[in-house]
C-alpha cells in the first residue's frame, strides 16, 4: 500500500512538470486556458483574512515523557481557535490583527495599524511556558512562596533513623514543575512632520512559576535537597526618542529604562535531618534570590552624508544600574552569632558608557570601504564590601579579612573594512580588527586581539552563488597574576578560557548551484580551530566542523520539494590536576616537590566529543489536487556526546571510571491536510508524530530519589529527569475565510 501510495504521488509530479511548461507557451489556446484557470483558482482561494477552529487529542505511548514533549507548548487535549488573521489595506492606512491558540498557555495577540507618514503602532502579547516535569515529587510544603518547610515528624523521623528517606519521598504527591512567561511589546512612531519622529517603546515580560534549584548544609553529615524555587519577577524596559532626519542627515536622542522587580528574593528550606539549631548544622538553609535592579540610560546619536558618496554616523550613551537590596545575616543558625555587616544593603552602583563611530564610504563604482570604533565601559562604583568574621557551611565562625572585588573593564574596538569589484559579478573583501580590554580583579587584567579576515564573493548570476570567508585571530594577555590563583586555592598555571592566550582560524563557505529556474542545490561548511598555547591547566583546544547539504525541487507552482542533511562535530580537551590543597597557599609550599599539589604524575585530561547529525525533507502540494492543500514533512536529529579521561604516563592516579556516551534522538513527522469546501471554507487534518530517545549518565532516572538508595543517603532528588516519549497529536480543524 505504501509502495502504491508513493507511485501515485510520482506520477502526479512528473505530470505537473509538463504542465507546467505548457502554460508557459505563448499563443497556445491550451495554454491561454490554462492561465485563466489559475488565475480562476487564485481568486477563489484569495481572501487574507481567516479564522481557525481546532480539536486536537494525543496519544502518548507507555511511560512517555509528556512534559518533555510539550516543553515550551501549551498541547493539551481540547478545542482551540488556533489562529485568527485580519488585514485591511487602504491608499491612506492598513491595520491588522492576530491571534494565536487562543486560551491555551502559549496564546499570542498581536496587532498592527500604520497611518502612512504619520502614525505607526505595534503591539504584542504572548506567553511562553515552559514545562519541566509532571511527575516531579517533594516533602516540601510549597505553599507559602520563598519559605519552604518540612513536616517535624518527618524531619524527626529521618534524624533518628526511623524513617527511611527513601519510603518517605517516594510516597509524597507528584506535582507539576513548570514556568510561564507573559511577554509584552508595545511600539508608537509618530511622525508630526515628515522630518521629525518620535518614538515610544514599552516592553514587560512577567515570570512566575518554579524551576528546579539545589541547596545544602555542608559538606558531611548532610543531605543535600533539590528544591522547586520560586519565581515570581518582572522586568519592564520603557524607552522613548526623538529623531530629526532629511536627506542629508539625521539626529537623535533617546531615553531608555529597565525595571527588573523580583517579588521573592529569599529563599529559606527546611533541614531534612535536623530540628534544632546547633554548632553541627542549621536546621534551615538561606540564600538569596534575584535582587531588584534599576538601569537608566540617556543616548546621542547622529549621521551626516559627504561627499565622495560617503557616510559618517556616530552613537555615545550613559547609563547608570543601581541595585540597593537589603542583605541577609551571614548565617540562619540560631547557635552561631552572625557576624555584624559591613552594611546592612548591597549599595551597588555602576556607570556603563558606550560609543560607536563609523565611517564608509564607496569613492568608485568598484571600491567601498568602512571603518568603525567602538568602546564600552562597565565603571563598578560599588564600595568595596568589608568581612572581617564570615561563617562557614553555617557551622562555625572563620576570620577572612577580606573585601569585596567590584569588577570592571573598558572595551576598545577598531574595524576596517575594504571590497573591491572587479567585474560584475565578483568581490573580494579583506578586514581587520583590533580588539582591546581593560579589567580589574582579574588574573590578566589587559588582552588585546588582533583578527583579520578574508572574503571573496561571486553572486548575480542566475545559476551560481558562492561565498567563502576566512578568519583568523591571534589573543595574547597581560602576565597573569599566578600568586592571585594561588591565593583563592586555584593552580598557578591554569587559565581562565575567556582571557586565556587564544589563537583562532575560521573558515566558512556557502555555495547555490541552480542548474535549471526549478531546481537548486545548496551546501556549506564551516571550520573552526581554537588553540591555548600557554594554558598549562583549563581549556586546551576547542574545535568545530559545521556542514550540510541540500536540495529544492520546485516545478511549478502547486508543487515543492525540498531536503537537507547537516552534520557537526565539536571537540574540546581540558586539562587538570587532582591534588590535596597546600597546607598555606605560599610559594614556599608551592615549590616545595613533596606536596601533592605540585605533582605532575595527578594530571589529568578529559577529551569531550559532540556528533550531531540532522535531516529534514518536505513536500507540498499546494491545489495539485482540486481545492486541496497537503503539505508532508519529516524532521531527524541525533547528537552524542562523549568524554574521554586520560591519565600522565607515570600516573599515581587510580584509572577513572568511563562514563556513558549522552544521546539525545528525535524524529518528527508532520502531515497537514486542508480542502477548500468553498471559496470561503476550509476543512483539515493535521497529524503530528513525535518520537524522542534519550540517554544521560548524569539526569537519568534512578530507582530512588533518595540517593544513594543502598546506604544512607546524602541527597535528595525532586525527580526531574530527561525521559524518553512517542506522542501522535491529530488535530481537526475548520476554516473561515473572506
Amino acid at each position: 500500500m505504501r509502495t502504491r501510495a508513493f507511485a501515485t504521488v510520482a506520477a502526479l509530479l512528473l505530470l505537473a512538470g509538463p504542465a507546467a511548461a505548457q502554460q508557459d507557451g505563448t499563443g497556445s489556446g491550451a495554454g491561454q486556458a490554462a492561465a485563466k484557470a489559475e488565475t480562476s483558482a487564485n481568486r477563489e482561494f484569495g481572501p487574507a483574512n481567516q479564522i481557525d477552529f481546532g480539536v486536537r487529542g494525543t496519544i502518548f505511548g507507555s511511560n512517555s515523557d509528556e512534559a518533555r514533549y510539550q516543553r515550551y507548548r501549551d498541547l493539551r487535549d481540547g478545542g482551540t481557535v488556533d489562529r485568527f488573521r485580519l488585514f485591511k489595506d487602504t491608499d491612506a492606512f492598513r491595520y491588522n490583527l492576530q491571534a494565536d491558540h487562543i486560551g491555551y498557555d502559549d496564546q499570542r495577540f498581536a496587532a498592527g495599524y500604520n497611518k502612512y507618514g504619520k502614525v505607526k503602532m505595534n503591539f504584542e502579547w504572548n506567553q511562553v511556558p515552559l514545562f519541566y516535569s509532571n511527575s516531579t515529587q517533594t516533602l516540601y510544603d510549597t505553599s507559602n512562596p520563598g519559605v519552604l518547610r518540612m513536616a517535624d515528624s518527618v524531619r524527626a523521623g529521618i534524624a533518628a533513623n526511623q524513617l527511611s528517606l527513601g519510603s518517605v519521598i517516594a510516597g509524597a504527591p507528584s506535582f507539576e514543575l513548570r514556568t510561564r512567561r507573559d511577554w509584552t511589546n508595545f511600539n508608537l512612531v509618530y511622525s508630526p512632520t515628515p522630518s521629525l519622529d518620535l518614538t515610544v517603546v514599552f516592553r514587560n515580560s512577567y515570570k512566575q512559576g518554579s524551576y528546579p534549584w539545589g541547596g545544602s548544609f555542608g559538606i558531611g553529615g548532610a543531605v543535600a535537597t533539590e528544591l522547586p524555587v520560586p519565581v515570581d519577577h518582572r522586568t519592564t524596559d520603557v524607552g522613548t526618542s526623538l529623531e530629526y532626519s532629511n536627506n542629508r542627515a539625521y539626529a537623535k536622542i533617546a531615553y531608555d529604562g529597565s525595571i527588573f522587580h523580583n517579588n521573592v528574593t529569599t529563599l529559606v528550606w527546611d533541614n531534612p535531618v535536623r530540628l534544632a539549631d546547633s554548632t553541627v548544622g542549621p536546621a534551615q538553609g538561606r540564600e538569596s534570590l534575584w535582587p531588584n535592579t534599576d538601569m537608566n540610560t540617556v543616548s546621542a546619536s547622529g549621521g551626516i552624508k559627504l561627499p565622495g558618496r560617503s557616510r559618517a554616523s556616530g552613537y555615545v550613551s550613559v547609563g547608570n544600574m543601581t541595585n540597593d537590596n537589603a542583605l541577609l545575616p551571614f548565617t540562619i543558625n540560631s547557635a552561631l552569632v552572625s557576624p555584624t555587616l559591613y552594611r546592612t544593603t548591597s549599595d551597588v552602583k555602576a556607570r556603563i558608557s558606550a560609543m560607536n563611530y563609523n565611517f564608509t564610504s564607496r569613492p568608485l563604482d568598484t571600491v567601498w570601504f568602512s571603518v568603525r570604533y567602538r568602546q564600552y565601559e562597565f565603571d563598578n562604583r560599588t564600595d568595596p564590601f568589608q568581612v572581617v568574621n564570615g561563617v562557614n557551611y553555617d557551622t562555625s565562625i572563620v576570620a577572612l579579612n577580606k573585601e569585596s572585588e567590584p569588577f570592571s573593564q573598558t572595551k576598545h574596538t577598531f574595524d576596517a573594512d575594504a571590497t573591491y569589484s572587479p567585474i560584475r559579478y565578483v568581490g573580494f573583501r579583506a578586514g581587520y580588527t583590533r580588539e582591546e580590554v581593560d579589567r580589574t580583579y582579574r588574573i590578566v587584567e589587559n588582552t588585546k586581539e588582533d583578527i583579520a579576515r578574508a572574503s571573496i564573493d561571486l553572486t548575480g548570476l542566475p545559476w551560481l552563488s558562492v561565498r567563502g570567508v576566512f578568519e583568523h585571530s591571534k589573543r595574547r594577555g597581560s602576565e597573569p597574576d599566578t600568586m592571585e590563583l594561588l591565593s583563592i586555592g586555584e593552580q598557578p598555571l591554569m587559565r581562565h578560557y575567556d582571557i586565556a592566550d587564544r589563537d583562532q582560524n575560521r573558515f566558512s563557505t556557502i555555495l547555490v548551484v541552480t542548474p535549471v529556474s526549478q531546481f537548486s542545490v545548496n551546501a556549506s561548511a564551516a571550520v573552526a580551530t581554537q588553540d591555548y598555547p600557554n594554558s598549562y591547566f583549563g581549556l586546551q583546544n576547542n574545535d568545530s566542523n559545521v556542514y550540510s547539504l541540500g536540495f529544492d525541487y520546485v516545478p511549478n507552482n502547486v508543487v515543492s520539494l525540498g531536503a537537507t542533511y547537516g552534520y557537526e562535530k565539536y571537540t574540546a580537551l581540558q586539562a587538570s590536576r587532582t591534588a590535596n590543597p597546600l597546607p598555606a597557599n605560599t610559594l614556599a609550599y608551592l615549590n616545595d616537590p613533596t606536596q601533592q599539589w605540585n605533582d605532575p604524575r595527578r594530571n589529568w585530561t578529559d577529551a569531550s566529543a559532540d556528533h550531531v547529525h540532522t535531516a529534514a525533507v518536505s513536500m507540498d502540494l499546494i491545489k495539485l489536487f482540486p481545492r486541496t492543500d497537503i503539505k508532508v514533512a519529516y524532521d531527524y536529529s541525533r547528537a552524542e556526546s562523549t568524554y574521554t579521561y586520560g591519565l600522565a604516563a607515570n600516573t599515581t592516579l587510580a584509572a577513572p571510571l568511563p562514563l556513558t556516551p549522552v544521546l539525545n534522538e528525535l524524529q518528527r513527522g508532520t502531515l497537514d491536510g486542508r480542502y477548500f469546501v468553498s471559496r470561503h471554507v476550509g476543512i483539515g487534518l493535521v497529524y503530528w508524530y513525535d518520537k524522542y530517545r534519550v540517554n544521560d549518565f548524569a539526569l537519568g532516572p534512578v530507582s530512588s530519589l533518595a540517593q544513594p538508595a543502598n546506604v544512607t543517603p546524602t541527597l535528595m532528588m525532586l525527580g526531574y529527569f530527561y525521559k524518553p516519549y512517542t506522542a501522535n497529536s491529530v488535530m481537526a480543524r475548520l476554516t473561515y475565510l473572506w
